[in-house]
């Protein structure tokens, strides 16, 4: 986060008041002048057929209403394949974070997914192992997961695209460091033909092949995320593929159109196998959560660079929301991408300074930043917005007290109490949130207690889920109004986000163990996907969200 704070006149309504009245519950002004604009390229992808061009991919609601302050939408949407060279395999932030005041604290609901059901196939897809290679706990998922993915695009690709599906000319191949037969040349960037995968997997359009690396890549993703998140990353791989027989996309479109739509597809066969629709695989709600994590992992490593250039995938924040896109809609959802590509956010560093520390803030001036932010965002929109105040505890207890709410609600949370008008704030989840994470990932907590207190004063009568999910949507809205202006003229008074904010929002959201449609908590999924709505549609889409209306 930057630190400089903001000043609105707000327009809009938030429905958490009472749908059928007939005042919205509260009405406010923004100016649109000097507002958090988006870098965007306006542009549509290239999407002149090439025929086979293809980038070489191998290296019960009631409601109130909040006014909108999001200035602008971000729109836009780099072109090679997944490439998860800089994998990040704790799936943390690579901003530079002050850790003096470190905590003991152990994150709760880290584990990820366990091994996925497997159903034993005779046709499952043949990789090409070599003869050298060390047999792997996960090579029977690999073969069914393959499979399946082929399965899917048989029957997806003639619904979707009008004609059959083709399957791989080249093959699938497994890279180790003393495999004795070669591998395809199609795509000779690659420094060794038995290890061109090193610390990578992906497709090559010259060769129709894909190639993986059994040696680091998937052991450390197995490891770290469950077999589940691995089968995500191939599903990636056969997107570009899809890609390949499709041409839609031409070949000056940037690499990040391209990881998008394969994020997208990836999602869309995810959904698939969560659906029970798989002969070979079951995924359960942690399985899911073991894409958003994979997603999360192969995000761009270098903060602040333009999206629009060079190899660039995407933030943790892009990649998911392509996840999501195919997860909700299915390749139908990734396929109108090529023509009406997602909004992206470029955020680059203003300063050198802010370079240099990845945007953090110092851990003392998070909250009284945050607060400051928060409580002019809100009051200028809710009237006679009472601020709440915001109050620590240590982890270890003792804990707050508030009518209604049992104190094992306290750790690891930042809790609103509606009687008292108080926010609580655990200080050890805190501090571990910001060493492991950095400073927005405190934001987001705070924020969200602060949605909630927002909520409470516009007498919303939303419950259990849909009430959360709504917090996490109006953080999303006062995040959007921090995003910082095209033009790079920034307000000293004002507190922006820097590059990296929204992915440590997405890695804090995705530590909720909750699973999809649970009712009374909600998934990391459903989090990450109200999220993702606020900043990029503001208080429109959460009123959108309220009524049933949103997307």
């Amino acid at each position: 986060m930057r630190r400089q704070m903001i000043v609105l006149s707000v327009a809009g309504c938030l429905l958490i008041a009472a749908c059928g009245s007939s005042s919205p519950g509260l009405s406010a002004a923004r100016s649109t002048s000097g507002t958090a604009a988006v870098a965007t390229d306006t542009s549509s992808p290239d999407t002149s057929n090439s025929g086979t061009s293809s980038p070489d991919t191998s290296p019960g609601t009631s409601a109130a209403s909040i006014p909108d302050s999001s200035a602008s939408s971000p729109s836009t949407v780099d072109t090679s394949t997944v490439d998860t060279s800089s994998l990040d395999p704790s799936a943390s932030s690579s901003s530079s974070v002050d850790t003096s005041s470190n905590s003991d604290v152990s994150l709760p609901h880290t584990s990820m997914a366990p091994p996925s059901s497997v159903v034993a196939n005779p046709n499952d897809a043949t990789i090409n192992f070599g003869v050298n290679k060390t047999p792997q706990p996960y090579d029977t998922f690999l073969q069914a997961s393959l499979g399946d993915v082929q399965d899917y695009w048989r029957k997806t690709y003639p619904e979707v695209y009008g004609a059959p599906f083709t399957n791989l000319a080249g093959g699938i191949w497994a890279s180790y460091p003393n495999r004795q037969e070669a591998i395809p040349d199609g795509c000779p960037k690659q420094s060794s033909q038995q290890y061109p995968a090193q610390g990578n997997a992906f497709y090559c359009p010259q060769g129709d092949y894909i190639v993986y690396d059994d040696a680091m890549l998937i052991p450390m993703l197995t490891k770290e995320f469950g077999e589940s998140a691995v089968g995500v990353v191939f599903a990636h791989e056969f997107g570009h593929a899809i890609q390949k027989r499709v041409g839609a996309l031409g070949p000056s479109t940037p690499t990040i159109y391209f990881e998008q739509q394969a994020d997208c597809f990836a999602g869309a066969w995810t959904a698939h196998v969560a659906r029970g629709e798989s002969s070979r695989l079951k995924f359960g709600d942690q399985d899911i959560k073991a894409g958003l994590s994979a997603m999360v992992a192969v995000k761009d490593g270098t903060l602040g660079k333009d999206v629009f250039k060079g190899d660039a995938h995407g933030s943790a924040f892009d990649r998911v929301g392509a996840f999501e896109n195919g997860f909700k809609g299915g390749a139908v959802a990734c396929k109108a991408m090529e023509t009406n590509p997602l909004p992206l956010l470029d955020l680059p560093f203003s300063t050198q300074q802010e370079r240099d520390t990845g945007g953090n803030l110092a851990y003392d001036k998070i909250l009284p930043a945050v607060e400051e932010a928060l409580n002019r965002f809100w009051a200028a929109g809710v009237t006679s917005f009472s601020r709440p105040t915001v109050t620590t505890f240590a982890h270890s207890g003792p804990f707050p007290t508030c009518d209604g709410i049992d104190q094992s609600a306290f750790p690891f949370n930042a809790v609103y109490c509606p009687k008292t008008n108080a926010i609580f704030l655990d200080e050890g989840y805190a501090k571990t949130l910001y060493n492991k994470y950095g400073d927005f990932a405190v934001g987001y907590i705070i924020s969200n207690a602060w949605s909630e207190a927002v909520q409470t004063q516009l007498g919303s009568n939303l419950a259990g889920e849909q009430r959360l999910l709504i917090d996490d949507c109006l953080t999303g809205a006062w995040t959007k109004d921090a995003i910082p202006p095209a033009d790079g003229n920034l307000d000293p008074t004002r507190l922006y986000i820097s590059p990296g904010d929204l992915d440590k929002a997405v890695e804090t959201a995705l530590l909720s163990d909750a699973g999809i449609g649970n009712g009374k908590m909600a998934s990391a999924f459903e989090k990450i996907d109200n999220f993702r709505a606020g900043v990029i549609g503001g208080i429109t889409e959460c009123n959108n969200r309220i009524s049933g209306t949103g997307s």
